[in-house]
């Protein structure tokens, strides 16, 4: 389910389970309505963010070699 935080000038999209129950999704969707401002909108006020706290790193060991995952969907 689609839920506009902003305006219809500027909207504000985000998304929340649909198969929420009713009452919860006003309650999520009045929650994310009061703290809307903790969002980045934007790129540019993703750039804010020191990389340290962003950027997602993934150890790996280099003794074993990379494989290749078939997808069978």
């Amino acid at each position: 389910m689609k839920l506009n935080l902003g305006i219809n000038a500027e909207p504000q999209m985000v998304k929340i389970n649909a198969q929420l129950k009713t009452c919860k999704v006003l309650e999520v969707g009045q929650m994310l309505k009061e703290f809307k401002d903790v969002f980045a909108w934007t790129f540019k006020e993703l750039k804010r963010i020191p990389l340290e706290l962003a950027q997602h790193k993934i150890e790996l060991d280099t003794i074993i070699p990379p494989s290749h995952q078939i997808s069978t969907c």
